[in-house]
């Protein structure tokens, strides 16, 4: 029986596994890879026996102590079962207690990976056949800065509502291409390859001639919500004039296309945050790589896009927070690999070199402190925290140094990466049970859980006050980064860290939640947005949540159908189906 579930009900109507979902052993829902980490966790003080039932059977294969390990969130027993490599369906059972069923085997995330693809081909808008409501929006969208139209139709709404940030859903774009890269399969690789396309229609096009990507359609110009919506799809024949006003209906008089309607939705039209800009640099560079070898007219275009963009970056007074500099290494290191072009390998150590100077000090062996994490900035020395992104910084240092293992500064990358894991990562993710890394410092003052380490303040979580989201791109991506630490420190407790992230993401936490629809049990009260638009997007399998919370206190909340937890957003969903390809990749 695999974990995989296709409705958020089944682990209501299933049997229950635990009287008290808070005493259930903690388990990651979708399982574990045959030579991967392993992991157990439950509530206590004292040390307990428990054993590893197969399920078939019925006999017990293996057995072990759950240890106290106190942390942050509470008194907890954890257990490593990673001796455990045969392949199998298994619970685990302690006393009365128990877990609920897993796999081990060699691809036990595959079938929740297939499930996120198609995810994807639910959240189309535009000319879809896919798409849970297409066709929709064919009359995207008019110009913010003259009221124009332009055709920017396509790509994949980014949550549980009808908005295309393009700084969230280039993020898709990235987590799909690392999915491509990773699949055997030539069937899944070719639907993996549409969705690619699908989505790269709408960046392309919402790319200016100077070179910069524009912000969004369908988010707010004037007031929230002002743009969330459907629209009649009714776009005028060929054959008008393009007007600068809303036309009356039926009129046309000229060589162009003219708009709808009012409902027509608004292009915010100012440039997209320089980390995006990056990111979709990265995109591109890696769409060219990818179709090469089919459509090299195609590949061409999108190293044209990538290039302009490129130039465009190049020239951006924006301050480089240690996130930018990581999507910057990120970028330029691709594009090298998609041109073979010097200038762009020298780029990327260029931003290197200054992501260098923004890193801390590593700590005093046995001092309460730590080091090794980035500040903003040199002058401010305030540490970086991004919820979107983790540690793409991390993540773009350990890519740089396996390109380039032979370089002069290659010694200097390898001392960042040890500094920022050994120093920072595993210091903050000892200090609780479930070994997850918190969201990052605060220095002004305590702001909720009176969490301290040297002289900052610390949260796990985002403070519950006006915007905030759970933790999940942040985990995620930060499991990433550790996982290639790991293989270039040859640190196996890197490695093991980097499981616990997706362990957390998928049941490994104090509800027994897994954040992802369709995959596991006991997920969040789903969030539906019926306020702005009709129909609200429906549960779709394959969504990524925003991931759990945390109260003031800074202990995990799991929220009540709240968007902060509950919706899915594009980062959250890209970040953990690349996390997934990466530890798929360990086996």
């Amino acid at each position: 029986m695999y974990t995989l579930l296709i409705s958020l009900s089944a682990s209501a109507t299933s049997q229950s596994l635990s009287r008290d979902v808070y005493n259930t052993i903690l388990v990651n829902h979708a399982g574990y890879t045959t030579t991967g980490h392993k992991f157990c966790i439950v509530k206590g003080k004292s040390d307990r026996a428990f054993q590893i039932i197969e399920i078939t059977s019925g006999k017990a294969v293996s057995n072990g102590i759950l240890r106290a390990q106190p942390g942050d969130f509470g008194e907890y027993l954890v257990a490593d079962f990673s001796d455990l490599r045969r392949e199998g369906h298994y619970y685990i059972l302690s006393d009365s207690l128990r877990s609920y069923p897993f796999v081990i085997n060699k691809a036990p995330y595959q079938k929740a990976m297939d499930l996120i693809v198609g995810y994807f081909a639910l959240q189309r808008c535009g000319p879809s056949t896919t798409g849970y409501l297409s066709p929709c929006h064919l009359d995207d969208g008019k110009r913010a800065d003259d009221g124009k139209h332009q055709d920017v139709v396509g790509g994949w709404h980014d949550a549980s509502d009808l908005r295309k940030w393009v700084g969230a859903t280039i993020y898709g774009m990235i987590g799909l291409a690392k999915a491509y890269e990773f699949e055997g399969d030539k069937q899944k690789k070719e639907a993996i390859l549409e969705e690619l396309l699908w989505g790269n229609q709408y960046f392309l096009k919402m790319q200016e001639p100077s070179g910069f990507v524009m912000s969004f359609i369908g988010g707010e110009i004037e007031q929230a919500g002002d743009n969330n919506r459907w629209t009649d799809n009714q776009v005028a024949p060929e054959g008008g004039e393009l007007a600068l006003k809303e036309p009356a209906a039926g009129e046309s008089n000229g060589r162009m296309m003219v708009f709808g309607n009012s409902d027509d939705r608004i292009i915010q039209t100012d440039p997209v945050d320089l980390l995006s800009q990056y990111n979709f640099i990265t995109a591109q560079a890696l769409m060219a790589r990818i179709t090469k070898p089919a459509d090299k007219n195609y590949a061409k275009k999108c190293v044209q896009a990538a290039v302009r963009c490129f130039e465009w970056s190049g020239k951006s007074e924006a301050e480089r927070l240690p996130g930018v500099l990581g999507a910057a290494i990120q970028a330029s290191l691709e594009l090298y690999k998609a041109t073979g072009e010097d200038a762009y390998k020298q780029y990327a150590v260029q931003q290197a070199s200054t992501l260098n100077q923004l890193q801390a000090e590593p700590v005093v062996a046995g001092a309460d402190t730590l080091g090794g994490y980035f500040y903003t900035s040199v002058n401010t020395k305030v540490p970086y925290k991004n919820i979107w992104n983790g540690c793409l910084e991390l993540i773009s240092l350990c890519d740089l140094l396996t390109a380039f293992p032979s370089h002069q500064d290659a010694a200097s990358w390898k001392s960042m990466i040890d500094h920022y894991t050994h120093h920072y990562l595993t210091v903050m993710a000892k200090r609780n049970s479930f070994d997850i890394i918190p969201f990052g410092f605060y220095t002004e003052e305590d702001p909720g859980g009176n969490r301290k380490i040297g002289t900052y303040w610390y949260r796990y979580f985002m403070v519950p006050e006006n915007w905030w989201v759970g933790i999940n791109a942040n985990i995620a991506s930060m499991g990433i980064g550790l996982l290639k630490a790991s293989r270039i420190l040859k640190d196996e407790q890197l490695a093991a860290l980097a499981q616990r992230q997706l362990d957390w993401i998928i049941g490994s936490n104090p509800f027994s939640s897994s954040t992802i629809v369709g995959v596991g049990y006991n997920q969040p009260k789903p969030f539906i947005n019926g306020n702005e638009f009709r129909p609200a997007t429906p549960l779709l399998p394959g969504g990524v949540m925003n991931g759990l919370g945390g109260d003031l206190h800074d202990q995990p909340a799991i929220g009540d159908g709240i968007y902060h937890v509950s919706e899915y957003w594009t980062p959250m969903v890209a970040y953990t189906l690349w996390l997934m390809t990466e530890l798929s990749d360990e086996d």
